[in-house]
């Protein structure tokens, strides 16, 4: 399987590392728990790593290899003892009722492409989590929801000095289809050095957006059910005009 990541990995820390403003929720969740957090899509491992850091035992997943050797970099030169592997939920052995906690943060569940890939991954987390444990789910809210009238357009999304000092611009173009709830995503990253030369690195993506409602029904075919559902990381009110969609489920049984 190719790894979608690997051209973003070079540069997500650089572009996010002003994105932490959802840290603290995720750390009042895990101080709920006296049980392990496992974090699905942890990628370069901000959240993990932030975790592991406030005293939290947390195991993560990615099936991005790239972006995992960044986390472990950063986890051994921080000594923060934080296991990751590599993989998806369903195709790696998770401990059965072994997690407190399961978090999904920003738009890693837009990454299943399927109904099918939906439900299969939530009965896999379901399973990992502890018979009194929380899932969470970071999705769009009704304010960041699919937009076709601007397909094809591109977006300056970031721009700043790269990690070697050369200018960086990141570019986003998507196509979205509202019938299908899908976006089809390229990123791409352009570097101009001092002489004039510009290098241009792209990555692509396809992401399957879930609605408010939808949501309830999948966690029930997974055997989950809503608890709560917020419209940001200070646990407002879903409106539309929220960014977020945070979903809090729980086992439908112990």
């Amino acid at each position: 399987m190719s790894d979608s990541y690997a051209v973003d990995a070079a540069y997500y820390d650089l572009i996010h590392e002003h994105g932490d403003d959802d840290i603290g929720l995720w750390q009042s969740f895990a101080g709920r728990t006296d049980h392990p957090v496992l974090e699905v899509g942890a990628g370069t491992g901000r959240i993990a790593l932030a975790l592991a850091r406030a005293g939290y035992e947390v195991s993560g997943i990615d099936p991005s290899a790239a972006m995992l050797a960044i986390a472990r970099q950063k986890a051994d030169d921080a000594a923060l003892d934080v296991r990751l592997y590599e993989g998806t939920a369903t195709d790696l052995l998770l401990d059965a009722e072994h997690y407190g906690l399961v978090l999904l943060p920003a738009d890693v569940f837009l990454y299943c492409a399927d109904g099918e890939e939906q439900v299969a991954t939530l009965k896999a987390l379901a399973g990992a989590l502890h018979f009194n444990g929380t899932l969470i789910i970071d999705l769009p809210g009704p304010a960041l929801s699919l937009d076709p009238v601007t397909n094809g357009q591109p977006l300056l999304t970031w721009s700043g000095p790269g990690p070697d000092g050369q200018a960086l611009d990141q570019w986003q173009v998507h196509e979205d289809d509202l019938a299908a709830q899908t976006r089809w995503l390229r990123v791409t990253y352009e570097t101009a050095a001092t002489d004039g030369t510009v290098r241009r690195f792209s990555s692509e993506h396809e992401l399957r957006y879930v609605y408010r409602f939808e949501i309830e029904y999948l966690l029930r075919l997974a055997g989950l059910r809503l608890a709560d559902i917020y419209g940001d990381y200070e646990l407002g009110a879903l409106t539309n005009d929220s960014a977020r969609m945070i979903v809090v489920a729980r086992r439908t049984q112990g």
